[in-house]
């Protein structure tokens, strides 16, 4: 029996969801211009600044551990780091304008969020719910305006999925091959690229569509290769450079290492407590409403679990940031439990999956303000501590010193004394000496610390309340010390 307060409650909700997703959209708006810098966006940067401006990707941040491959990469995030070269070009080497692309991503997901809605007659929520919804996760809230490639991705994913649904329902080999050409640009930006597809591949061949399958696979293989064009020996010698890659080299292949993959895929999905939200979120969606899903979303449950099947296989280790993958799917799966439970009139449902929505918005905004400490204008630090070394010289820094400084410093980035030694010891001072000793060893002529931008690892363990100017470690003599900077110079 309906109740007749049921359209009252209905009307209070979408008043006090449309409230919350404009307040996390007006927090996230704001964050937009305050936020924390994130590690990845100099690595790549770097990469697009030499290709803005020498038609070559290039990663000196990296020399030392590289070599003269870092003069001509062979592997990196191609055709993310051609739009991000084209940014450069018009707006100059700026954080703000390279996480652009990350912006319009999450604009273009929620398009294709919105056909699909309309597709499945579900278009029943309005922009601002539709934006809450994502943004009640706090690592799409981040990676929506990061410098990375993951929300491209995640709007590749879910356009090849809207593409193939169109197929199923037209019949039109035309739709297949679309999706093939974006499956593949989709490996052309990020090696993962290859589980999406995967995805698409698998999902044809569920469906026993042969043709489809022919149209989809040459036309994602023509578009994937371009990947390799720059490299020799194209498939095969990407091949080698994987192998070589610190990764995969120490990775174990065998039959038991890869079931263990999917069977250990749940830990990305509760990685932290902002994703177990989430993650929960959708599968009280599915128990609450599993026979409606199960009838009106096949296609949509094949295609992420294809997708969930690739990316385990293919991903080293459970970094949750790929995750981002399959959020969109996993954002449809609840709207479609919603509009379901709306029109059974399951209020008590309804609330418990609005709790669990509200929680995670409150993890998304308290996650951001936590972080107020770090929020710094990189490029006016970049040049404080600049001031305090003599140009031209190679120093150890974090990687987003190469904003505004990348012409002025032979720059290297910490990360290569994490990729040659494994662990720490419990004692910070040994840890700081082996630091000093690995700078030392490889030729550096200063380490520089930003007390702020640093990796947390390295500013442990240089422990700044121990040091004082004039201090020798290592052969490097601690040069300058103030609340945001230690500068240690290499001793003569």
């Amino acid at each position: 029996m309906k109740s007749t307060n049921f359209p009252h409650f209905q009307r209070r909700w979408k008043i006090g969801a449309t409230a919350i997703s404009l307040l996390l959209l007006l927090v996230f708006l704001v964050s937009l211009f305050v936020r924390r810098f994130n590690g990845d966006e100099g690595i790549i940067g770097e990469w697009a600044y030499w290709l803005a401006n020498i038609s070559e990707a290039r990663s000196m941040l990296y020399y030392s551990y590289f070599g003269e491959k870092a003069l001509s990469l062979p592997i990196y995030h191609k055709f993310y780091t051609i739009l991000l070269a084209g940014i450069i070009k018009l707006f100059g080497f700026e954080p703000f304008f390279l996480r652009l692309i990350s912006l319009i991503s999450f604009v273009g997901v929620i398009w294709l969020s919105k056909v699909y809605l309309k597709q499945t007659q579900l278009a029943s929520f309005s922009l601002p719910i539709l934006i809450g919804i994502y943004l009640a996760q706090s690592l799409w809230f981040n990676f929506a305006f990061v410098a990375r490639p993951e929300l491209l991705m995640a709007f590749f994913a879910l356009a090849v999925f809207v593409l193939l649904r169109q197929f199923s329902t037209s019949k039109h080999w035309k739709w297949a091959l679309i999706a093939g050409l974006v499956s593949g640009l989709s490996f052309y930006t990020h090696l993962n690229g290859l589980a999406i597809i995967a995805a698409g591949g698998l999902f044809l061949l569920f469906r026993f569509r042969w043709k489809a399958v022919l149209a989809y696979g040459i036309s994602a293989f023509l578009v994937a290769s371009l990947f390799v064009l720059d490299i020799p020996g194209n498939y095969m010698g990407l091949l080698y450079e994987l192998s070589q890659s610190p990764d995969v080299e120490n990775s174990s292949f065998s039959a038991v290492r890869l079931f263990m993959k999917i069977l250990t895929e749940h830990q990305r999905f509760f990685h932290n407590a902002g994703l177990a939200v989430f993650s929960l979120t959708t599968l009280v969606s599915l128990v609450f409403t599993w026979k409606q899903q199960r009838k009106q979303n096949a296609d949509l449950f094949i295609f992420t679990g294809l997708l969930v099947l690739s990316l385990s296989l293919l991903t080293h280790g459970k970094t949750p940031k790929y995750l981002l993958f399959y959020m969109p799917f996993m954002a449809l799966i609840i709207l479609y439990a919603l509009k379901s439970l709306f029109e059974t009139q399951s209020r008590n449902k309804i609330l418990i999956i609005s709790l669990f929505l509200l929680v995670g918005a409150g993890i998304s905004i308290v996650d951001y303000v936590k972080e107020y400490p770090y929020f710094v204008d990189v490029k006016t630090r970049n040049q404080a501590m600049a001031e305090k070394m003599e140009t031209g010289k190679t120093v150890l820094a974090h990687n987003g010193f190469v904003f505004d400084q990348l012409e002025k410093f032979e720059i290297r980035s910490p990360i290569i004394f994490f990729f040659t030694h494994e662990g720490f010891s419990e004692n910070a001072q040994e840890d700081r000496l082996e630091y000093l000793t690995f700078a030392h060893e490889k030729g550096y002529d200063y380490v520089a610390i930003d007390r702020i931008l640093e990796r947390k690892e390295i500013r442990d363990f240089i422990d700044y309340q121990q040091l004082k100017t004039g201090d020798t470690l290592a052969g490097f003599a601690l040069e300058y010390k103030d609340p945001d900077f230690l500068i240690f110079k290499r001793m003569n």
